[in-house]
């Protein structure tokens, strides 16, 4: 142990610490931002897919009331397939955002670690250095004697 190990403690020892549990957090919020952008696409295409499936008994509803056909030209038919496109769209819209907020609490996140983990290296630095600074000091007096 050199005399520097002495007057530091065991500070080089929780820097490295705090930095392992950042780093291991760190993974663990990319593993769940992979895993949400999993779920999210996943929830997209079981959107779409239920949309693009239920079209043709939609349509085929209409052709049994007599609005849909080749020579058909209907009001309802044509308000009802917008209102389709439209709960289709409202529906992936409203997926992506939730799938973007999810993101962007992640990010967040790893944003206040790093935040939290520079602080902590700074308050190791500024105790090590008050640490060195009492031991001066009380070297500085012990020398009179």
């Amino acid at each position: 142990m050199s005399m520097m190990d002495a007057v530091s403690g065991n500070y080089g020892l929780s820097e490295a610490g705090a930095i392992l549990r950042r780093r291991n957090r760190s993974i663990a919020n990319q593993q769940a931002a992979t895993l949400g952008q999993q779920r999210g696409t996943r929830k997209m295409s079981d959107i779409t897919k239920q949309y693009v499936e239920g079209f043709q008994p939609k349509m085929a509803q209409y052709g049994r009331r007599g609005l849909a056909g080749p020579n058909v030209v209907s009001g309802i038919q044509r308000k009802g397939l917008e209102q389709y496109a439209t709960n289709l769209q409202s529906s992936l819209g409203a997926e992506t955002l939730n799938l973007q907020d999810q993101l962007n609490q992640i990010s967040g996140d790893e944003a206040a670690s790093e935040s939290e983990l520079q602080q902590y290296i700074n308050d190791l630095a500024l105790a090590k250095n008050q640490r060195i600074i009492d031991t001066a000091t009380a070297l500085r007096q012990l020398q009179g004697y």
